[in-house]
């Protein structure tokens, strides 16, 4: 058998694409952590806590560059995470109301784990799931670091729970709510290149996605949470910067078009 050159055997397409100025690369990057700047608060006030988008166009909760692929010497395939908290909530998973006169006891299961609730078709071409893991970010001064157990595993326990005489009891378990904009990034011909759309430089192809990781964080009360919503804030990082040329669609390779096609793009 023939080896096979890593050179690429597909020619230059007809349009050379064309720089990609978008108004927020305008935009003093901060090399640091923008931290919250609001007092520290009661997470455990309400059942709902909203978390604003950042003012600035080019901060993120969170922002990384994944490879979907990589053929040294013919092309590759990235994708560019801006990651945004959308609220953190605590969700009601049960609640027992004791009406004898003597402590009861239950057992209740609980776990941990990470749905895509929109655009899980991401997952064709990457794991969304594992840029989630180890990844750090700050609500109201304080800081959590999500578990593999809560992004690319489950977890679980049963626990023995006692409801006092003539009461009620719940159990709530934290959650957070994220959205995603992914950007698509094609390396070939020698350029990295920003995907465009079908006949049109603009806008670039974009996949949004909505994850829900219910976290390793619980307590119970007597008495529901008051709705809501607080408002609280998020610490924020730069986006990553995507590259200075952007493509159409028909004008990438086949094989990156094909992943946007399994993308759900």
């Amino acid at each position: 058998m023939s080896s096979q050159s890593s050179v690429p055997t597909w020619t230059l397409a007809s349009d050379p694409g064309m720089k990609y100025a978008p108004v927020e690369e305008q935009v003093e990057e901060a090399g640091d952590v923008a931290k919250s700047v609001a007092e520290p608060r009661n997470l455990y006030e309400f059942r709902v806590w909203n978390i604003p988008r950042p003012t600035a166009t080019n901060r993120v909760t969170f922002g990384a560059r994944e490879t979907i692929y990589y053929r040294p010497g013919d092309e590759a395939m990235y994708a560019i995470v801006r990651r945004y908290l959308d609220r953190v909530q605590w969700i009601e998973r049960m609640a027992w109301n004791n009406q004898t006169d003597a402590d009861q006891r239950y057992e209740y299961y609980w776990s941990t784990g990470l749905t895509i609730t929109e655009g899980k078709e991401v997952t064709n071409g990457f794991s969304l799931g594992a840029t989630y893991e180890g990844m750090s970010i700050g609500v109201d001064h304080s800081s959590r670091t999500f578990k593999s157990t809560e992004t690319t595993s489950t977890w679980g326990e049963t626990l023995i729970i006692t409801v006092p005489r003539r009461s009620e009891l719940i159990f709530y378990q934290k959650r957070f709510d994220f959205t995603d904009v992914i950007l698509f990034v094609n390396d070939a011909w020698g350029k990295e290149w920003n995907i465009g759309s079908w006949g049109s430089y603009a806008p670039l192809a974009t996949k949004i996605t909505a994850v829900q990781i219910m976290a390793e964080e619980y307590f119970t009360r007597d008495g529901r949470l008051p709705e809501g919503p607080g408002t609280a804030t998020a610490d924020t990082v730069p986006h990553i910067i995507p590259p200075s040329y952007v493509r159409k669609r028909e004008d990438v390779t086949q094989r990156a078009r094909n992943v946007l096609a399994d993308m759900g793009l």
